[in-house]
């Protein structure tokens, strides 16, 4: 009796330093806040949140896609030197250095959405190498009514050539 209380035991020790050495430490995340969209037109809007990456390594934000749009590109918005500001594509991603967090915003970096269907809220995936996050970016109305009201008759966060 000792003999098999002693092996379960043993058993039992071996298990909880397997799961030990295993740990809950996955070595980091990739932290996401504050995620919304808004429209600046019925088929043009723009997703914007704060990615921080608290993994050991760096990681970049390679694509995003969602249902209910016909496509999301990475893009940023830059100041030239005349005073207009211009947009670009982004193949390359979104690069973010560990322990960093990047922000997704107006003016600046962001996810430019094209054609969406409506308004509901969008389940975006982003696509970071061999790992796929999925968040819930809400619907801004009021930010979409402001930035309608500014676009209208003003065609420059027209990308449908991109």
């Amino acid at each position: 009796m000792k003999k098999s209380l002693s092996r379960v035991l043993i058993v039992l020790v071996a298990i909880v330093m397997v799961a030990a050495s295993c740990g809950s430490d996955d070595g980091g995340s990739i932290e996401v806040e504050d995620a919304r969209y808004r429209l600046s037109r019925a088929d043009l809007g723009a997703g914007y949140m704060s990615l921080t990456n608290s993994t050991g390594e760096d990681v970049t934000l390679e694509a995003a896609s969602a249902e209910g749009v016909g496509r999301i590109e990475l893009h940023e918005s830059s100041m030239a030197d005349d005073g207009t500001m211009s947009m670009q594509e982004r193949p390359d991603g979104f690069s973010i250095a560990a322990g960093e967090t990047i922000t997704l915003k107006p003016g600046g970096l962001h996810l430019m959405i094209f054609d969406p269907t409506g308004t509901d809220d969008l389940t975006i995936s982003l696509e970071f190498g061999d790992e796929t996050i999925e968040i819930l970016a809400p619907y801004d109305a009021e930010a979409s009514a402001a930035a309608m009201d500014s676009m209208s008759g003003d065609d420059s966060m027209d990308d449908s050539d991109s």
